[in-house]
This record gives structure tokens, sequence and C-alpha cells, in this order.
């Protein structure tokens, strides 16, 4: 994988912005691109996180140069938080839960919320979900759950915990089997799923062997499925970074 350039660093000289979004007791963050996009990406973060995670500093000067320097089509990000604003308890299993319950919530809440507030309607083609750590684990939930809301799917050092916590390492072919289950009960037309990790990433030894186990179902992800391992790389936002720098240019073509 690249680096990102040392001067994406840096302040662009057409920088997008951001703007807070409310609804009910939560809000999610928007960045609305320079030029018009006709592309949104839905990022969710990690365990502990919230809406604002993502939107380092590091990250956005990253995104406005990418899209000052023709390297990436202009998009809409909307960084939501999976969250209850009264939860205290961000355990691995208590996030798993709230993680679950967010399905919801991103569908009937955020999406159109976001749309409404950008002033215009996207289609599932395009649209796309990705997340880190937890927020992969979001990410799975929604390629079983919602194939007619995006098309791309791309999660980020997180397996699917739909058989449990760490089930992609300890039920492989059970996690990768339910997964299929969910792809075929949707009866989707089509879809893109890229999932990434780093060989010295605490998720690679749960993301890995899923991985592998779905590669198997050739009638289903042939054309469709990409899985990259950076070597090397660890579990935080610095390289989750790398990932992206890497990636948003591929998703939407």
């Amino acid at each position: 994988m690249l680096k990102i350039p040392s001067e994406y660093t840096a302040d662009c000289a057409h920088p997008g912005k951001i703007t807070t979004v409310p609804y009910g007791e939560k809000a999610f963050l928007l960045y609305t691109p320079v030029r018009p996009a006709s592309h949104i990406l839905y990022l969710i973060h990690g365990g502990g996180g919230d809406e604002r995670t993502f939107f380092r500093p590091s990250f956005v000067h990253m995104v406005d140069h990418m899209i000052d320097k023709g390297q990436l089509e202009p998009l809409y990000i909307v960084t939501p938080c999976f969250y209850d604003p009264e939860q205290t308890d961000k355990s691995p299993g208590t996030s798993g839960k709230a993680v679950l319950k967010f399905q919801k919530e991103l569908r009937e809440q955020i999406v159109p919320l976001a749309e409404k507030e950008i002033g215009r309607h996207f289609d599932c083609t395009q649209r796309a979900i990705s997340g880190f750590s937890m927020g992969g684990m979001t990410t799975w939930y929604a390629f079983m759950g919602s194939l007619d809301l995006f098309y791309w799917f791309m999660p980020m050092s997180g397996d699917c915990w739909a058989l449990g916590e760490k089930g992609g390492g300890d039920k492989p072919e059970e996690t990768a089997e339910a997964i299929v289950d969910a792809v075929k009960q949707q009866k989707a037309p089509d879809f893109r799923l890229y999932a990434i990790t780093g060989s010295k990433d605490i998720a690679y030894p749960n993301l890995d062997p899923q991985m592998q186990a779905l590669k198997r179902y050739s009638d289903i992800f042939e054309g469709k499925l990409r899985y990259d391992v950076l070597d090397g790389g660890v579990h935080d936002y610095e390289t989750i970074f790398r990932y992206l720098y890497n990636a948003l240019p591929v998703i939407f073509h």
C-alpha cells in the first residue's frame, strides 16, 4: 500500500467543510467537498469513539488534498456515532450490542437526514459504508441487512460478530455461512465488499479466517470481493487513514 504523502497532513488550499447535523439527542458530522459530489460514504468509528473521531486534521487534510489533486472523486462523508448519549459502558460486549441496535437508526434516521441536509437523494450504487474495528463490525451487520441501501461495504480491522464476539476467528466457517445466507435472503442484484486489515493488527486473527472462509463461496463473491492485508499494519487510526488513502479511489469505480 502506498504511504500518505507528508504534504497531505498540511492544510489544503481548497478544503471541504464539516458541519454538525443534530437529530434527537445525538448528532453526526457531514463533510462536504469543495466541488459537487455524486457519492456518499458513511464512515463509522471504533469502540470508545464518537462522531468526531474520524475527522482529525490529518484525515480531513488528506481527503481535501486527494480531491484537490484529482486522486479522488468528490464525495460526502458522514460520521455518526453508534452509542446512545447516556451510554458509559463501552466495553467490547456492550459496544457490540450498541452496534447491532444502531442498524435501525442508520437506516431510518441517519441516511434520510444526511441526504436531506445535502439536498439530494443518492441511490444504492452511490452509497458506501465503512468502519474501523467496531465500525467494521457495524459494516458487516449492514452487509447482512442493508444491501438495498449501500453498494460498497468496506470493513476495516473488524470481523463479523453475528455468531458472537470474535466469531470470525472462533467460528470462521459458520460465520461465513451466516453472512452468505443473509446475502441470499436479500436477493441483492449487486454489491462490492472490500475488507482490509494489517498483519500485526489485533483484529487479524479474527478477520483473516473469516475472509478465507468467505472466499470459498465463489458463486456469491466472484468479482465482488477484495481482501487486503498490510504487512506490519496495526490497530490504530493512523494505519486506518493509510487504508483509506489507498481504498477510497477504488470505491465507486
